[in-house]
């Protein structure tokens, strides 16, 4: 078995000139518990040092938080749930450097365009704590553009397989807003509010997990 892995290891070889890899990346949300970020992505080398990429990726996030009508736990309950969902379709470039035989760091940028949405609904509770006969729906929708540098490594395990991770650390984005339309009632009564959209820029700095990535080189 040592003797297999190391023949692996001995073959690994960084791209050249007119490669091309396909890679597989997640990355973790509820504060790194679950998995809630999906991605692929393509790169084709110009040369040995430099790739260009073009990525897809799709991400979603459900939190239900559950509230009793008393505090210690007895009583009627009630529920509110939150959810979004993001695709995006990236394209960018990777400066590779040296590293060492089997290791290939980068940097590079990327252009980005998505979609999200979010949707919020409360059964008996608000987003803060139990209230009897009250209901809240809210959905909201956009479109993004924007721009994000990236850092990264590959790590070359065996020919044609490497392992590696990449990070964003700093993201420029711009957002128009659909009108976002909110209904809340209690007692039988509702009422429905509408919010104008609008364009919003946003910028952020460390503040997102990285993604862990496999892939191949064909």
């Amino acid at each position: 078995m040592a003797v297999c892995l190391l023949a692996l290891g001995l073959f690994a070889q960084k791209p050249e000139e007119k490669n091309v890899t396909t890679e597989l990346g997640v990355s973790l949300g509820n504060g790194g518990n679950t998995v809630n970020t999906f991605g692929i992505n393509g790169r084709y080398f110009v040369n040995a040092d430099l790739a260009l990429v073009l990525g897809l990726g799709a991400a979603y996030d459900q939190n239900i938080d559950n509230f009793a009508e008393n505090t210690d736990g007895t009583g009627e309950e009630g529920s509110f749930t939150s959810r979004s969902r993001y695709t995006e379709l990236s394209l960018g470039v990777q400066k590779h450097f040296s590293g060492t035989s089997r290791l290939s760091p980068f940097m590079g940028a990327d252009l980005l365009m998505g979609a999200d949405g979010s949707h919020q609904e409360g059964d008996d509770a608000n987003s803060s704590g139990y209230i009897k006969n009250y209901s809240y729906e809210r959905d909201a929708q956009a479109l993004q553009a924007g721009v994000r540098a990236t850092i990264g490594f590959d790590f070359w395990v065996a020919k044609g397989l490497y392992v590696g991770a990449i990070y964003h650390p700093i993201t420029i984005t711009m957002q128009i807003q659909d009108d976002t339309e909110t209904t809340s009632g209690s007692n039988g009564s509702t009422i429905k509010t509408v919010n104008p959209g609008g364009i919003y820029t946003s910028l952020s700095t460390f503040g997102q997990l990285g993604s862990i990535r496999v892939g191949w080189l064909f």
